[in-house]
């Protein structure tokens, strides 16, 4: 009930503790106020008259009515405190309550809602073991200093044995009290309960996100090596075309030589820069040394990889589409990894089922799809290498889209940019140059 209001309280912009506190001390006011003046309204009617009620408030008088109520409302009062003086509170809900029992006639009593709002507070703010004890003795108090105070002598004109009376009164207030301390003790381990769920899923999401950043290092410190070896083989190529037409060159050999001599520095100078940018990306991925240079796949290298897969038991079928076109060597690598990736996915999550390759060769670039028909073996989020496969399509300003099929299965769909000019036309547009 007291979480529904909480709720309620946030949604009109209530948010603070203390106002949530002072808004529920004047509902409970109210509320006591209400409850008492509709109690004396009923027994003053002809039905009380009718039921014998009328002489028992011959002596609620229009000033001890008055008095009551403030009573009631300085009880209700306390309950600001319940949050950071639990005990405290429940202690000035039973001064109320004593002050109550003086003020009404006898043979009446009213149990103030105050009172069992505190011994909830107790319970859902204070310590279990001190929740227990405390609404315990309040009880206790209030039955044993009540009979006192302005119960015993209508206890002996009812002529029911006091014990009797003292152990009624005793365990209804036990079971008021301690009822409602025990509620409290419910509400506060279940609100425990789901702070630490909430503190061990946010935990998990942080390793998770962890995790997937340290993926994501890895897998650039991998394509940085890769990238090293292609950019290393291609300049070093320049290099030696460079070097080569130096001593061939027979017209005007000053200026030719002059030219090479350029280019060779600064493919030289290049390459060296290159190694320094991506040695240290692969440190920080690594941590460590480089690694040795290897020479990177391309797409001459796929019926290989084809054929490799088909070697594990995989049945893979091979659709191509348009015209080839020459890609850079760094696409090309891309390609190789992210079909590599595809292949081997579909064997573990899906074995035994066939799988379709698609190249298709169209005017805006290089489309390449990976499809498996058959049911996911073990269906899972997507894993590291999902994201390096993105990766390395971002890497060649390409998108990769992965994902189930309808009628189930998987598709990994990798579109990589045709190059704008062939390598081949870059050689003659510098020679017209020169």
């Amino acid at each position: 009930m007291l979480d529904v209001l909480h709720r309620r309280l946030d949604a009109v912009g209530i948010r603070t503790a203390t106002g949530r506190d002072a808004l529920l001390a004047a509902v409970v006011a109210a509320g006591s106020v209400t409850l008492f003046l509709m109690i004396l309204r009923l027994v003053s009617s002809d039905l009380g008259t009718a039921f014998g009620a009328g002489p028992v408030l011959a002596g609620m008088t229009a000033g001890r009515t008055v008095a009551v109520c403030a009573v009631l409302v300085a009880q209700a009062a306390a309950l600001t405190l319940r949050r950071r003086a639990p005990l405290a509170c429940l202690a000035l809900t039973l001064a109320g309550q004593l002050a109550l029992v003086l003020l009404l006639p006898p043979y009446v009593s009213f149990q103030a809602p105050a009172g069992i709002v505190a011994a909830y507070s107790l319970g859902a703010y204070g310590p279990r073991r001190t929740a227990v004890w405390g609404a315990g003795a309040v009880a206790v108090v209030q039955v044993l200093v009540g009979f006192v105070l302005g119960g015993a002598e209508a206890a002996a004109e009812l002529g029911a044995p006091v014990g009797t009376q003292l152990w009624g009164g005793l365990v209804s207030a036990l079971i008021t009290y301690l009822g409602a301390a025990l509620v409290g003790g419910y509400v506060a381990t279940r609100r425990e309960l789901l702070a630490g769920l909430r503190a061990q899923v946010l935990q998990a999401q942080r390793e998770r996100e962890a995790l997937a950043a340290q993926a994501v290092l890895e897998e650039r410190g991998r394509m940085a090596r890769e990238l090293h070896d292609v950019a290393a083989h291609h300049l070093s190529g320049i290099v030696v075309q460079a070097s080569a037409a130096e001593r061939l060159v027979e017209r005007d050999p000053d200026r030719a030589k002059e030219s090479l001599r350029w280019i060779r520095a600064q493919g030289r100078e290049t390459l060296d820069n290159l190694r320094l940018v991506v040695g240290i990306l692969r440190a920080d991925a690594e941590q460590g040394e480089p690694g040795p240079a290897a020479p990177q796949p391309t797409l001459a290298d796929v019926p290989e990889l084809v054929e490799l897969a088909r070697s594990t038991g995989a049945s893979v079928r091979e659709v191509g589409r348009g015209e080839p076109f020459d890609l850079p060597p760094t696409v090309q690598l891309t390609v190789y990894r992210v079909l590599q990736e595809a292949l081997s996915n579909a064997r573990r999550h899906a074995p035994g089922h066939p799988v379709e390759v698609t190249t298709e060769y169209a005017e805006h670039g290089l489309v390449v799809t990976v499809r498996n028909d058959g049911p996911l073996a073990a269906p899972e989020a997507p894993g590291h290498g999902l994201i390096g496969m993105r990766e390395r399509a971002e890497f060649v300003a390409g998108t990769l889209d992965a994902g189930p099929v309808p009628g189930g299965g998987w598709r990994v769909r990798l579109t990589v940019p045709r190059p704008s000019a062939s390598p081949a036309a870059v050689p003659e547009t510098q020679e017209e140059a020169r």
